[in-house]
């Protein structure tokens, strides 16, 4: 048995399949923990792990932190939680090609591609610690996790939509740089220095174009969104935020311009993207990971090209849309969906290959290989030796039993806290997990795992 730690970035993308991972671990015999991102090293020195897993080791201070695990004898895995980047040349680095992976025990990946930038562009890392396991969040589309999917009518009950009966038109932005172009600009530059992305959009306009491309391309494609509301009166509408923007912008649109509408249009923000799109007649995207989810549920997807000057655009990730370049395309398209019209053969095609290609095997298996990958990595454990460190130990202790309180006073302040208005200075609304989602997840899958005969991975 090992104890496995398990970083989460994200609660609103990454908490319920790392959960669903943690118990596939627990049903394997391990002990498993899970800490906020960046946290990490602190838990170490109070919970002891054998393995942490980690999204990501991008930062040059990150790869220092794993380099310090491995001489303990603790193992580090990297699965990541973003693995079929747009941008080409976003690509190698996403992947980490830059990174000195030399601590990393097991790399796990989403597709064959990016293992093949790793090992192509990355000579620190030995190719037979690289795996592809697939996309683990896309577990939740296939058996058993799909029968947590949501309720159509529910869904649109419980967030006051007047209609239930109306067909749904769902946004998922994806505008996550927008946000510095008007503020937090020096913050900005700094991230994408320490992370190392500074130098992917060279040939693009140069990084500092990006925000005021991501503002501008975000106000013409919420003014379009605006008009399509107006327009189809029989219609229920969607804004699905990305989980890193600022979602003040969007509230201050649905409390000005949309304030009228508001029986049937809403934002979303603390739901889950499968929910979304699970109760979804037609998605709206920007060459994002969404619009791949919605392959997987045979929707049909509309690939936003409004803004002349989109950077953020791939020909494959669009290729089993449709692709608008104008507001009357856009609506005339829309009206053609409403009234029948079918997903075409060519897109069919190119969405299977799509998916063949990034995202390995769609089978509901991808999270089971991730655990069982790990536990052959544990089974060849060393002797760990972490040395006693007072002040890590309290910190672990303050953060693990008062359930992050310090962690949320800096981040929220003292009201904040107290109306529990979980916002931070970015605009990104209750980011971070509590140990009540924990256990609200915990209590979920269990229903669907309650024994070992219950998991196909221990029959792959």
């Amino acid at each position: 048995m090992g104890k496995i730690l398990i970083g989460i970035d994200h609660k609103w993308r990454d908490l319920p399949g790392y959960v669903f991972l943690g118990e596939i671990l627990k049903k394997l015999g391990h002990e498993v923990e899970y800490v906020r991102n960046g946290f990490e090293d602190i838990f170490i020195y109070g919970y002891k792990p054998d393995v942490v897993i980690v999204n990501h080791l991008y930062e040059l201070k990150r790869q220092k932190l794993s380099k310090k695990w491995k001489e303990m004898g603790i193992k580090t895995v990297i699965l990541p939680t973003e693995g079929i980047p747009t941008i080409k040349k976003y690509r190698a680095f996403a992947a980490g090609a830059q990174n000195d992976l030399s601590s990393v025990a097991l790399y796990l990946f989403w597709n064959e591609p990016m293992k093949n930038e790793v090992i192509k562009n990355n000579k620190t890392i030995d190719p037979k610690r690289c795996k592809v396991v697939g996309v683990p969040r896309f577990d939740f589309y296939k058996e058993p996790l799909s029968k947590l999917l949501s309720d159509k009518n529910g869904f649109l009950k419980k967030h006051g939509f007047a209609n239930c009966n109306y067909p749904v038109i769902t946004f998922a932005t994806n505008y996550t740089q927008a946000q510095f172009y008007e503020k937090n600009r020096e913050f900005f530059k700094e991230d994408a220095k320490n992370l190392g992305f500074d130098k992917v959009f060279e040939d693009m306009g140069g990084l500092e174009s990006i925000p005021k491309r991501d503002f501008e391309s975000r106000e013409v494609a919420l003014k379009a969104f605006v008009k399509l509301v107006e327009n189809f009166p029989k219609v229920n509408f969607i804004l699905k935020l990305h989980p890193s923007e600022d979602h003040t912008y969007y509230f201050d649109i649905l409390n000005t311009k949309l304030k009228k509408y508001s029986d049937r249009v809403k934002i979303i923000v603390q739901e889950y993207i499968w929910d979304v799109l699970a109760v979804t007649d037609i998605e709206l995207k920007r060459s994002c990971t969404t619009g791949i989810e919605s392959w997987i549920l045979n929707k049909p997807t509309i690939e936003l090209r409004l803004y002349e000057q989109e950077y953020y655009y791939s020909k494959e990730h669009a290729s089993g849309s449709d692709e608008v370049f104008s507001y009357e395309q856009l609506e005339e398209l829309i009206r053609a969906y409403l009234n029948g019209k079918r997903i075409s053969n060519e897109q069919i095609v190119n969405r299977e290959k799509f998916l063949k290609k990034w995202c390995f095997n769609i089978d509901g298996n991808s999270t089971c290989r991730t655990a069982m990958a790990i536990d052959e990595i544990i089974s060849i454990q060393k002797n760990k030796i972490i040395p006693f460190s007072l002040k890590k130990f309290i910190m672990y202790l303050l953060l693990k039993y008062l359930d992050y309180l310090p962690h949320d006073f800096k981040l929220y302040g003292i009201k904040g806290l107290l109306q529990r208005r979980f916002v931070d200075n970015l605009g990104r609304i209750d980011k971070h997990f509590h140990n009540q989602d924990i256990k609200r997840w915990e209590r979920k899958i269990a229903d669907l795992i309650n024994n070992k005969k219950d998991l196909r991975c221990l029959k792959i």
